[in-house]
């Protein structure tokens, strides 16, 4: 497993383009961002009050007030003209530009006016209700790292420093390839010995989750039609996904058709419990890899959570897809296989202010993989974990 943890982190990120702002969603970075302006521009205020000098009002209370001159309004987008002097004050309101000679905004609240006179009910020290100019953002300062995925908030802050447009990562082309003369289409009726294509569905959503938009395709077992159909994706697709095919049996025609498309092996199996099937190639030009994926439904699945996701997050600009993991406490025991890294199927639980984790094990494999918000994993070299127990890598799959 470690061994082609370390071939899926070699993989290069896709190419940069630059897109709108609005259009950066769930794209990652491709270089550091930094700010092109201050936020806010000024120094503004931060409610709705009066602008004043802090020493005009250190002795105010509701048993006394003091009162101060209103000699001009500023709104949000406006400025005064007017500098504040000893017993005066301008109304301002939240955003609006602090005027010169104040150092303090009395809120609303403590306050009791009339057309041009105000009675500071609450004293107000320097820089109360202020927000300085830059304090938010600062032109020039790092505003997001290369590699990181941006989320709303995200795009926010990079608003607020005035930034338009994001360099970021190429969202990656991927097809889902489905194979077996046993499978049908979602919309095509079940007949006595045919199989739905469950696993196409569950990787088809399990990519548009990631902010993807995948075809899929789905070819009957026959070498010649499955070399026919997919040699036109070399090239046309980032990364290839096919479902079942990759074992011994007589009509495992997958792993053939790759070796008749020319596709280069770099890993051939890997020792992991369920998904031991999982086979990963390239294209003699590079440019498009292949996961071929077992065709049994969790084996199907982990070894896409495991290693292809990985690859088309490095693809995509993640810096690196394994530093996700987190610990928990087993809440039941655990065997595995000798020299074997075993994977279980859990359900995160919130106990005593520790995080645990339940092995699902009461369940069709059906029924647990939807269950499931987790995998546990067992190491290489491990046989047993026992209930209470710290399992330190547990990959959250929701």
């Amino acid at each position: 497993m470690a061994e082609a943890r370390a071939s899926v982190a070699r993989v290069a990120p896709l190419e940069l383009e630059e897109v709108a702002l609005q259009a950066g969603l769930a794209r990652r970075v491709g270089r550091d961002i930094l700010a092109l302006a201050d936020c806010p521009s000024l120094r503004s205020s931060l409610k709705d009050g009066f602008a004043v000098r802090s020493a005009d009002v250190t002795t105010a209370s509701p048993g006394t007030p003091v009162s101060l001159q209103v000699i001009d309004r500023v709104a949000a987008g406006g400025q005064s003209r007017t500098a504040v002097k000893p017993g005066q004050a301008i109304r301002i309101m939240t955003g609006a530009p602090v005027p010169e000679g104040a150092d303090a905004v009395l809120a609303a609240e403590f306050a009791r006016d009339s057309d041009d006179q105000v009675q500071a009910l609450a004293d107000a020290h320097p820089g109360r209700n202020i927000l300085e100019q830059g304090s938010d953002v600062a032109c020039g300062e790092v505003l997001i790292r290369a590699g990181t995925l941006l989320t709303p908030a995200r795009l926010g802050l990079l608003a607020a420093g005035g930034v338009a447009s994001v360099p970021v990562h190429r969202r990656p082309r991927v097809m889902v390839v489905a194979t077996g003369s046993e499978l049908v289409a979602p919309d095509e009726p079940i007949l006595p010995g045919k199989v739905a294509a469950s696993n196409m569905v569950t990787l088809v959503a399990e990519l548009t989750r990631m902010g993807l938009a995948p075809d899929w395709l789905l070819i009957r077992d026959d070498l010649e039609s499955l070399q026919e159909q997919m040699r036109p994706l070399i090239g046309c697709y980032d990364c290839v996904l096919t479902c079942g095919g990759v074992l011994d049996g007589d009509k495992d025609f997958t792993m053939q058709a790759m070796q008749e498309l020319d596709i280069q092996p770099v890993f051939h199996r890997v020792r992991i419990g369920p998904g031991k099937g999982v086979c990963f190639g390239q294209s003699r030009d590079g440019e498009t890899l292949f996961f071929n994926l077992p065709g049994g439904p969790p084996s199907n699945h982990v070894a896409f959570l495991l290693l292809a996701r990985p690859c088309i997050e490095r693809l995509a600009g993640m810096k690196d897809p394994f530093a996700t993991a987190r610990a928990a406490r087993l809440a039941e025991d655990i065997r595995g296989q000798q020299d074997w890294t075993q994977f279980f199927y859990g359900q995160l639980i919130d106990r005593d202010a520790e995080q645990w984790v339940r092995p699902i094990t009461d369940m069709s494999r059906l029924a647990a993989m939807a269950a499931a918000d987790c995998l546990i994993e067992l190491p290489e070299g491990e046989q047993f974990a026992g209930q209470g127990s710290t399992v330190e890598t547990i990959w959250t799959i929701r």
